[in-house]
């Protein structure tokens, strides 16, 4: 009988790992309450920039399927969410006024289920085909929800209530962000992650040797949508608004490509480490460069995938000997073909 702790055992192996983990989990969690509220937002949006990272990537930098409509399961995620806690603003029945959490939940289902009936027909497309096929989607639900102003606000926007204080809202998107690595890091180092890796390195050669390519991608597809909408529905939660076109802006997208790709793709630990450093740069820029902070973040984006193309993680573990962590996921991939 397989263990459920089993996929993890790569994970937790390394106590000193555990440890700084542990320690840094503890450091996020006290923030709110020991920082001021301008902190407490930056350090939010860098969970949920993880969050869309680590999800992105496993789309793309795992089952190597280039979405560039991530962020329409954000904001679709985020305005499902709204509508459950607040929707009496958009004309709905009083009757599915839901509690924060559950409504986090409906955003979260939604934007799985969307994509799951989406991917399908998305998938008939290939290469930059389902690039453009996935940011078209995106197109769509923006204009969709900028049409229909009586449901999303149109560019006035669409105020959210709910009964959670901003620390509370802030400690269970941490420790969704915590669950979103984790299911990751499990489907990674499971068989389906072996699918997964097959297809992104030759789909031809996978489905001769037996592979379902569609199972796969559907798979990383509609999880990593789904873990977008949670995002989404925490965003909302948090700041207590969306708007179409900031909260579905093409500008979320960027800014994840950008995390996943100062981080390194196709590793568990990229995202993390290209969140810290994209908002520590976005930050500082702004603060002493203005408005040619974008100019300076897009330069810097360009000579990183020049010279450094494995991203932070990977300058990091050839600087350090040698890449542990990818030793060991493989290893736990290879135990759980065996």
């Amino acid at each position: 009988m397989v263990s459920l702790t089993e996929p993890f055992e790569g994970l937790f192996g390394d106590r000193r790992r555990l440890a700084i983990a542990i320690v840094g989990l503890l450091a996020l969690a006290v923030i709110p309450f020991s920082t001021t509220a301008y902190i407490t937002d930056l350090v939010f949006t860098g969970l949920v920039f993880v969050v869309l990272g680590v999800s992105w990537n496993l789309v793309a930098g795992y089952a190597g399927q280039v979405s560039l409509g991530h962020h329409a399961f954000f904001g679709l995620g985020a305005f499902v969410s709204a509508w459950l806690t607040t929707p009496a603003r958009a004309g709905l029945p009083e009757a599915i006024q839901s509690p924060a959490l559950v409504a986090v939940a409906g955003g979260t289902v939604a934007a799985g289920l969307l994509a799951l009936l989406l991917g399908p027909i998305l998938f008939r497309l290939t290469g930059h085909y389902f690039a453009i096929g996935t940011l078209a989607v995106a197109a769509i639900i923006q204009l969709v929800l900028l049409d229909q102003r009586q449901f999303s606000g149109g560019s006035t926007g669409y105020y959210v209530q709910n009964n959670l204080s901003e620390p509370v809202v802030y400690l269970l998107m941490l420790a969704a962000t915590v669950g979103v690595v984790l299911v990751t890091y499990a489907i990674v180092n499971s068989r389906s992650g072996l699918g997964m890796r097959a297809i992104h390195d030759d789909e031809d050669a996978a489905s001769s040797l037996g592979v379902n390519p569609l199972r796969y991608k559907l798979l990383a597809f509609s999880v990593a949508s789904a873990m977008a909408g949670l995002a989404g529905g925490f965003y909302a939660q948090f700041s207590l608004y969306v708007n179409p076109d900031s909260t579905l802006g093409v500008t979320w997208m960027v800014d994840t490509l950008v995390v996943v790709v100062l981080g390194g793709m196709g590793t568990m630990a990229g995202p993390l480490l290209g969140a810290g450093l994209f908002l520590t740069l976005d930050t500082v820029l702004r603060e002493t460069a203005g408005e040619f902070a974008t100019t300076i973040e897009g330069a810097l984006i360009i000579i990183f995938v020049i010279f450094v193309p494995g991203g932070l993680y990977k300058l990091l573990t050839d600087r350090s000997g040698g890449d542990e962590s990818t030793e060991t996921e493989e290893e736990a991939a290879a135990e759980q073909a065996e």
